[in-house]
């Protein structure tokens, strides 16, 4: 029987919003968006705010989700990732409060905007479109937008980029070099494409390994904003089922909860990331839910970050999530692009 994943006529026919194409980009857009933010200056009101909060919803949370993404011990200053459509009682003119919308139109984002501009917060606008733009530039905020034909969470590289440049010129934490990610995710994209071979494709390995059954992410600290990522990208592209549980806390109570039901040994299938950079705690954790999965007979992969530095690794486990919710939506049969639910919702 043919492998569908290798046949590059009928995975174009079925990828007809061109999801692959826009995964490729992924490098690409970071070097955008770190020029987009490197072409403004924060003027000087921002630069010694005592406290942060960032904030979007779905795909454009990622990008914020990703930024956090680091030893805690990095963080300077309060700084607060929040998808909701409120904010918190203590943002006030002295709070730096960063919007990021790809669409323009997020109510929850728009909602926020808008108690955060009657509190007079220092703002920033991160958009492709829409009114959160529009209104950014009434209330004289900071406002960053990008142009692609993508969807949010394809765009995920615009969002990094300049949350990355924008957050190098404040003091909240370590200045973030991307240069040998970025490098790092040009040659992954030349081993998970669609040209390469199943037999040399981890993306596609873990394609079928996931396919029909509910995959359930488990990362630790450094990673769980990858593990979401994953989760979110297997649920929007391959309109798959999917959780994710983060380390420590897994270790107080998910870990407990794999005995029943009993068709869960066969439906679920755990994949498990690792860095480097987790501490000693998360180590020995993953080891042990190894060994209870193994204990449980429940199948498992692990997959580990690559390069010599923090970003290299999370965004090497972004890209392969990306790679592998894409050819399991190929394998599902369904264009990856299209999320009609979520749409109708909005």
């Amino acid at each position: 029987m043919p492998n569908k994943l290798d046949d590059l006529v009928m995975l174009k026919s079925i990828d007809k919003s061109s999801m692959a194409q826009n995964i490729i980009e992924l490098p690409q857009q970071l070097e955008i968006g770190l020029k987009i933010s490197s072409q403004k200056k924060i003027p000087a009101a921002y630069l010694n705010l005592p406290k942060a909060i960032l904030m979007g919803m779905g795909g454009s949370a990622t990008a914020a989700d990703l930024l956090l993404s680091q030893p805690l011990e990095n963080l300077k200053k309060p700084i607060l990732l929040l998808r909701e459509n409120e904010i918190p009682g203590w943002v006030d003119a002295q709070t730096l409060v960063v919007l990021i919308s790809h669409s323009g139109q997020t109510k929850e984002t728009l909602s926020a905007f808008k108690q955060a501009a009657s509190r007079e917060a220092k703002i920033i606008v991160i958009s492709e479109r829409g009114s959160l733009e529009e209104m950014g530039s009434m209330e004289n905020a900071q406002v960053y937008d990008y142009d692609t034909q993508a969807v949010p969470r394809a765009s995920l590289g615009f969002q990094l980029g300049i949350l990355v440049g924008l957050f190098n010129q404040l003091d909240f934490f370590p200045k973030i070099d991307l240069s040998s990610a970025i490098e790092l995710l040009k040659n992954i994209n030349q081993e998970l494409q669609p040209e390469s071979l199943t037999e040399k494709n981890l993306a596609k390995h873990l394609a079928f390994k996931l396919f029909d059954h509910e995959p359930v992410m488990l990362a630790g600290g450094i990673l769980a904003a990858v593990g979401r990522r994953f989760k979110n990208q297997l649920n929007e592209n391959a309109k798959t089922y999917s959780a994710c549980e983060t380390m420590p806390e897994a270790m107080h109570n998910s870990l407990e909860g794999l005995s029943f039901p009993a068709r869960g040994h066969d439906d679920n299938f755990y994949v498990l990331l690792r860095s480097v950079f987790d501490n000693q705690y998360v180590l020995a954790g993953l080891e042990h839910w190894m060994q209870v999965l193994d204990e449980e007979k429940i199948e498992y992969e692990l997959l580990e970050g690559q390069g010599s530095d923090l970003w290299s690794q999370n965004l090497s486990l972004v890209a392969l999530a990306d790679w592998a919710s894409f050819y399991l939506a190929i394998l599902n049969n369904l264009d990856p692009t299209p999320v009609p639910r979520i749409e109708k919702f909005k």
